[in-house]
């Protein structure tokens, strides 16, 4: 029965051709019609086609890329990594320029600040060397792009199992319904304590999304940038009315390309009956990106999930985001001073030369303003169905690693300034996961003190501000980086360039390993933040909780699991079905690893590969949360 019904899906999904002359259906009026997709491609067609004034800093770059460019390959070499190191050094030159004393007062944080930077940099010098290397010299690009269309780019036995979708279509009910606080009334407060209440089925949602987002194909976005820089770079015909006519083929081209790149995680979320569109590159493209996730049915009470990409692994870009974690003052949009990298991923920078150019970006307007004209639309949707006195839209946060950081910075500063959002959406909890230190000590109390402001107010309880739940597994290295002192005591005597003023922020929700501890759950707050008593509820406690890997082992799919429903006859001639919904046989896979996941018992490569990661690195993997957040709802109700 199982051969039976295998056969049959691969004859349902046999991919189409790869070859890139194929005409892709015309997608352009859908583009246009999704307000998301449209506002995201014209970021990123003003990104591409505007540049910024040369200065000083641009030209010593150039030199920079100039002696890096040792072999004669065609590929384009980033000056991204040049652009690091000098802000790197300029950090430590001003460091000790202005508190040259701290190498008396403070010796460990100069001897940090004197070898972690130059190792840090010099690793990651080595690391795009050997990533070019393995890329481009030894194949592993086409072997990357093999498996992530056979595959997927993450976990495919958390974004293709039924029980994923299970878990999903059960929680969004709770998103979009009445708010986390109306459990509040009257139980703000046991005794001198106050409840929070942290929802297990909203944290698994949550974790699936965040790794749905890496689903994206960045190699169409690159091939958009580089149609688009056609026009830049006077590719087009030089005939006026010619060249009009070459913009707008390019221009739809790029465009459709850009929505075909989200093709994947646009069907997944449709299993989870749910729409998704891309909003913003940030400040760098092919880079981390932020995304919406709203509900399909206007019936039932709206909501959008905002999330952010983390770092995939063949991404040099984002490795240059997260080592950029010298600290800068983020008092113009929230408070204290923050990781640079996330800061200046996220919002507008505050440099003369940005100022003076015409291409300034600000990814928080633009997904400030894509959240506003969604829930708009949401709202409207709901009153034309019928709807009566619509609520504010529930705006929820997610993501992981480099986009936990991100939604983090993003929830500072929504807790800091409510009024950004507008009268028609209202700020809900963020469930964070694998999230690093973003902040020091005065952006961790400032950030506490927001979360509190309120919270003594008992007049007025839906004035309860909402809760960063930050998930961590008791052995993620990544949740200990950067390194820091993590102290309120501590902090309060560190002087604010002092290298390890780094600390964590939020409730703490720790999955704990069960050779240490007896219970796989500990809460505890971060530093800054009250204690309080946790609450911990599952809003999808209707199925079973059978965990992942007996649902989805390392072996095919049995008749009760069939992962997603049939592809529509229509997008059975595109080459926008996800590969991975097949459960592919491998087939063209290099032979030495197919031996290799033949002798390791592995069904998928990405699982093989994860399987020998440290466990420290291992346990960052979100399919890992997920099934530590399972583990917690057998023993929470089973006990």
């Amino acid at each position: 029965m199982n051969d039976r019904k295998s056969t049959k899906s691969k004859e349902l999904f046999t991919p189409p051709s790869e070859k890139l002359e194929l005409v892709f259906p015309d997608r352009t009026n859908e583009i246009d019609d999704d307000s998301c997709s449209s506002n995201h491609f014209a970021d990123i067609f003003n990104h591409a086609v505007n540049k910024p004034t040369t200065s000083l800093l641009d030209y010593i770059i150039y030199v920079f890329k100039q002696l890096y460019n040792f072999s004669n390959s065609n590929h384009y070499h980033p000056s991204g990594y040049w652009r690091y190191v000098l802000g790197v050094y300029k950090n430590l030159f001003l460091v000790f320029y202005f508190n040259w004393f701290s190498i008396i007062t403070s010796p460990l944080s100069s001897l940090a600040f004197i070898t972690i930077y130059p190792i840090v940099s010099l690793l990651l010098f080595l690391f795009e060397i050997g990533l070019k290397i393995c890329l481009e010299d030894l194949g592993g690009e086409k072997l990357i792009q093999t498996i992530r269309e056979e595959y997927g780019n993450s976990a495919p036995d958390l974004l293709y199992s039924n029980k994923s979708i299970q878990i999903v279509k059960s929680t969004l009910p709770s998103l979009g319904g009445k708010p986390v606080i109306d459990r509040r009334i009257n139980r703000n407060f046991i005794g001198n304590r106050r409840i929070l209440t942290f929802d297990i089925s909203i944290a698994q949602t949550m974790t699936i999304l965040s790794s749905l987002v890496y689903e994206r194909q960045d190699e169409k976005i690159t091939k958009a940038l580089k149609l688009i820089a056609q026009i830049q770079n006077g590719k087009a015909s030089s005939q006026h009315e010619e060249k009009e006519k070459e913009f707008q083929r390019i221009k739809c081209i790029a465009k459709q390309l850009i929505w075909e790149s989200e093709a994947n995680i646009r069907y997944i979320a449709d299993q989870f009956n749910l729409y998704f569109s891309g909003v913003t590159e940030m400040r760098s493209l092919t880079g981390p990106y932020c995304g919406l996730f709203w509900p399909k049915d206007n019936d039932k009470p709206p909501f959008i999930i905002v999330t952010f990409k983390g770092t995939t692994p063949t991404n040099y870009s984002e490795f240059l985001v997260d080592a950029t974690f010298q600290r800068t003052d983020a008092r113009p949009f929230l408070f204290g001073s923050v990781h640079q990298g996330f800061y200046e991923s996220l919002f507008a920078e505050n440099s003369c030369r940005d100022r003076c150019a015409s291409n300034v970006r600000d990814p928080y307007y633009v997904i400030l303003s894509a959240i506003r004209q969604k829930a708009k639309e949401l709202l409207a949707n709901r009153c034309s169905d019928g709807g009566t006195n619509p609520q504010p839209v529930p705006v929820w946060l997610a993501g992981h690693s480099l986009g936990a950081g991100l939604s983090s910075l993003l929830f500072a500063r929504w807790l800091k300034c409510p009024d950004d959002l507008g009268p028609l959406c209202r700020l809900c909890d963020a469930y964070v996961i694998g999230l690093p230190a973003v902040g020091d000590n005065d952006f961790a109390s400032n950030f506490a003190s927001c979360t509190n402001s309120n919270y003594y107010q008992p007049q007025d309880m839906y004035t309860t501000p909402p809760t960063l739940w930050r998930i961590v597994n008791q052995f993620d290295v990544i949740c200990r980086l950067p390194p820091g002192y993590n102290s309120s005591i501590v902090g309060n005597y560190a002087p604010k360039t002092d290298f390890f003023n780094y600390a964590h922020v939020g409730q703490v929700v720790q999955l704990t390993h069960p050779l240490l501890n007896d219970e796989p759950l500990k809460t505890y707050p971060s530093p800054y933040e009250t204690a309080a008593v946790i609450e911990v509820i599952d809003t999808a406690s209707s199925f079973s909780t059978s965990s992942l890997a007996e649902k989805t082992s390392n072996t095919e799919l049995d008749n009760n699991s069939e992962p997603c429903t049939p592809v529509p006859e229509e997008l059975q001639d595109e080459r926008l079905i996800p590969t991975a919904i097949r459960h592919a046989s491998a087939k063209s896979l290099p032979s030495w690893l197919k031996f290799l996941m033949q002798q390791l018992q592995y069904s998928s490569p990405i699982t093989m590969l994860e399987s020998l990661y440290p466990f420290f690195i291992r346990d960052h993997i979100p399919v890992h949360y997920f099934e530590g957040l399972d583990k917690i709802r057998d023993y929470q109700f089973e006990k």
